[in-house]
């Protein structure tokens, strides 16, 4: 799998600009993280009922120390020169034009009424295997690309909100004749041979040309089945051919923006939660492109620091909540989390930031801190590396479909009503992941994601990382099991919370789960999860109610204050170090000179627990756990004597000097607009704290303030919880 999908991107994206190199030094912009373009923090303002081009906007942005604007497709030449004269950067919006890469609203609407009614096998509206489409876009990107180049431009965006449908909202399609014969052709270079695919498959074809996919109404029986019945192949594959194809197509795009101005990297904007609908599959996306703006859901923001590294510039869009100590907290957690930029909507609730001429109040308020990320302070964390504490945790795009699955349960027939939204806050992957890495910064550790597609490949270094975890990793390929076995047999500890590899990559239910030596541990799937009939454990059938009320917990086998998931788990070569009186909590097996840990409970409550005492059992199991693998937390934050968990610790490096970030760390929600976070700390006073490293320094200096705080061990400071701390640390 991983290797057939390398070859086709690779070969459209990578092979196509080694060849450009030669004749296009300026290419070698992506290895230096594009610093050219992208050489501080950029805040670019999208045209929307912003004054004309002219002196009036002129003196409205700066007026606010804004100087930056987008241009759109078929831009005009005063919006253009209005910006090249007085040097304001820009990116291009649409440049690919407007529809193709997503179904207009009209289009969606009819086309969804059209599915939902007869459940058929449609074709996408301007399918993307269709060379004429994939021209088309070229034909503009070369129309906006060449007159923009001549400005200062860091980005051309090929289109906005981007999808195989409508955001990720579910249809099976593509089932054009173009797309269903490269579908074909698609398996074959995945299964090689068609005894290989009707082995998987559960059919009897007598060639790859016979082979179909299936909807979703096709296998919701499955429900009804223990999960090692299951078998999701016929949908899960045709999930990833457009996945697959849906990158292709952008990895095309690239190469033609690239062709035509290789100082610029190109993208697209308004990127939507990993899932297994609308081509978020961001391990592939993540070749694909060159810069993204993608919507802080299901974690998508660290994924993008993981996954582009310093190399690409990835940014969020500001939509100001027209308070400024939440504008001030977004803008610096998204700057110390990576972040190369913002690009701001200027209106809310029908006001906008600029009327008259002037900005209004509340933007004015902001324009100090619209001064300070843009100046020298920007500079610091371009091409700077982030530095975590060797914990890898795991992307599995084949997971995503699998829990998918499992959650239209509660949904029935109506499955097809699984808004984009709707799918954002209520999917359990997406929520479970979301627990996982609050856990994991809570308790005063980073971590990278690491992508499926390399893993399978063998990439997964014990030089890189010390620990491995797997949220909710239901589905894993022989491949990637044999890379995560000599993760550990080499030291390594991998730990996973439940159902671990109980499928295989194509989403086929197996009879023992794909790690089960490792960790020593056998399944009774009769049993069930949670209270034994549900298995969405997040009932998106009560989207309207707290998150409290929609997870399937009652009835569920509890220990102390935990959830149990797998009634049937039972420990075979591993130690169960923990047990209800009907399952295994915690299974414990020593492999090698490594350690695998499975985590038989829900991680999800704790999104609820956090802020309060029952979030302290969770923290201390994270920390024992990690701490049996030698790992401590490198920076603790103390108001008095009393620990401040939620206080996020980052730290990057660049050019061998570290920097250390604080920032208050909220609970933002699963949402696309607004800063959604709760302003009771945030609107706080300024507060004395104490930071207590791991080890001595020989100086730390305050880069906001200018202040040393000395060297040592432990030092005092004051922090406004609607900013960061930012430390330059001398080891």
């Amino acid at each position: 799998m991983t290797g057939a999908y390398r070859a086709s991107v690779l070969a459209v994206a990578s092979v196509s600009l080694l060849a450009l190199a030669c004749a296009c030094p300026a290419l070698g912009q992506a290895a230096k993280g594009w610093a050219d373009t992208w050489g501080r923090f950029v805040i670019l303002v999208w045209q929307y009922k912003t004054p004309p081009p002219g002196p009036e906007a002129k003196a409205a942005y700066e007026s606010v120390n804004l100087r930056g604007i987008h241009l759109d497709n078929g831009f005009s030449d005063a919006l253009l020169n209005f910006a090249k004269q007085n040097n304001y950067n820009y990116y291009v919006d649409h440049a690919a034009g407007k529809g193709y890469l997503y179904l207009r609203r009209d289009e969606w609407k009819a086309f969804s009424e059209a599915y939902k009614a007869d459940r058929q096998r449609p074709a996408r509206p301007r399918c993307l295997r269709d060379p004429q489409i994939v021209q088309a876009m070229k034909d503009l990107i070369r129309e906006n690309v060449t007159r923009a180049k001549t400005g200062p431009v860091v980005a051309y965006a090929f289109d906005d909100e981007i999808s195989v449908t409508s955001f990720t909202t579910p249809a099976d399609i593509c089932w054009s004749p173009r797309c269903l014969a490269a579908f074909r052709e698609w398996l074959r270079g995945q299964y090689g041979t068609i005894e290989s695919l009707n082995a998987e498959w559960d059919t009897q074809l007598a060639s790859f040309d016979e082979a179909e996919p299936l909807h979703v109404d096709d296998l919701r029986a499955v429900h009804e089945q223990p999960f090692d019945t299951w078998n999701l192949a016929p949908w899960a594959d045709h999930r990833s051919f457009m996945d697959t194809t849906f990158a292709d197509v952008l990895a095309d795009l690239t190469q033609c923006a690239n062709s035509l101005d290789p100082s610029v990297p190109a993208g697209f904007v308004g990127g939507q939660a990993p899932s297994a609908y609308g081509g978020y599959d961001y391990a592939k996306l993540c070749e694909a492109v060159q810069w993204m703006e993608a919507y802080d859901i299901g974690c998508s923001n660290e994924i993008l620091r993981s996954f582009f590294g310093p190399s690409k510039p990835h940014v969020q869009t500001y939509f100001s909540a027209y308070h400024p100590n939440s504008d001030k907290w977004f803008l610096w957690y998204f700057f110390v989390h990576g972040n190369r930029g913002v690009i701001c909507w200027p209106e809310r609730d029908g006001k906008l930031w600029f009327e008259g001429g002037k900005a209004r109040p509340e933007i004015a308020a902001m324009a100090e801190t619209y001064e300070e990320l843009q100046g020298p302070l920007g500079e610091v964390f371009v091409n700077a590396r982030f530095v975590h504490d060797k914990i890898a945790v795991y992307y599995s795009q084949p997971s995503i479909q699998v829990s998918w699955f499992m959650d239209i349960k509660p949904h029935g027939s109506t499955w097809v009503n699984r808004s984009s939204s709707l799918n954002s806050n209520n999917a359990t992957d997406i929520i479970n992941r979301w627990a996982w890495v609050k856990l994991l910064e809570d308790s005063g550790y980073q971590y990278q994601f690491v992508s499926y597609l390399d893993v399978a490949e063998g990439r997964l270094s014990r030089e890189d990382y010390d620990v491995l975890i797997l949220p909710r990793i239901l589905a894993l390929s022989d491949a990637e099991a044999a890379t995560i076995r000599r993760f550990v047999e080499d030291g390594g500890t991998v730990i996973a919370d439940y159902l671990a590899g109980v499928f295989d990559e194509h989403g086929k239910g197996r009879s023992k789960g794909a790690l089960d030596d490792l960790f020593g541990v056998s399944h009774d799937f009769s049993k069930g999860v949670l209270d034994g009939e549900h298995i969405a454990e997040v009932n998106g059938e009560l989207y309207s109610r707290p998150l409290a009320e929609r997870l399937m917990h009652d009835g569920a086998i509890r220990w102390q204050d935990f959830v149990v998931y797998e009634r049937g788990l039972r420990a075979t070569t591993g130690e169960a170090t923990a047990r209800s009186s009907a399952a295994a909590l915690l299974v414990r097996n020593d492999v090698g000179r490594g350690r695998a840990g499975y985590l038989n409970v829900s991680i999800i409550p704790y999104l609820l627990a956090r802020y309060g005492p029952e979030g302290e059992p969770y923290r201390e199991g994270m920390t024992l756990m990690l701490r049996g693998a030698g790992l401590e937390p490198r920076v603790r934050v103390f108001e008095g004597e009393t620990e401040l968990p939620n206080v996020e610790r980052l730290i990057w490096e660049k050019d061998g000097q570290y920097y250390l970030c604080l920032i208050w760390n909220a609970l933002r929600g699963q949402r696309i607009d607004g800063v959604g976070v709760d302003r009771s700390v945030i609107d706080g006073p300024p507060r004395t704290i104490t930071i207590r490293l791991s080890g001595p320094v020989q100086d730390i200096r305050n880069l906001r303030t200018g202040k040393s705080l000395g060297s040592g061990r432990e030092f005092e400071d004051t922090w406004l919880p609607c900013e960061a701390n930012i430390y330059a640390v001398e080891p």
